[in-house]
């Protein structure tokens, strides 16, 4: 039998994989209402805001401006 090193390969240097958004994932929106994803990193952590086209009925429609013309 081969002995095996006991050293630790390292990994390469550079920039994490991100995975790909799970549209199956609970609490995520339709895939067709998706219009933009942007990855922001804060404190070494990497968060993912998501743009929808959704609304809830809460939300005002969009429309005019209010405020000087």
């Amino acid at each position: 039998m081969a002995q095996q090193s006991s050293k630790k390969r390292r990994k390469g240097g550079g920039a994490k994989a991100t995975p790909p958004l799970d549209p199956l994932r609970t609490g995520m929106p339709a895939q067709d209402s998706i219009v933009g994803v942007k990855e922001i990193t804060r404190a070494g952590k990497t968060f993912r805001i998501i743009k929808t086209s959704e609304m809830d009925e809460y939300d005002r429609p969009p429309g005019k401006r209010r405020g000087k013309r």
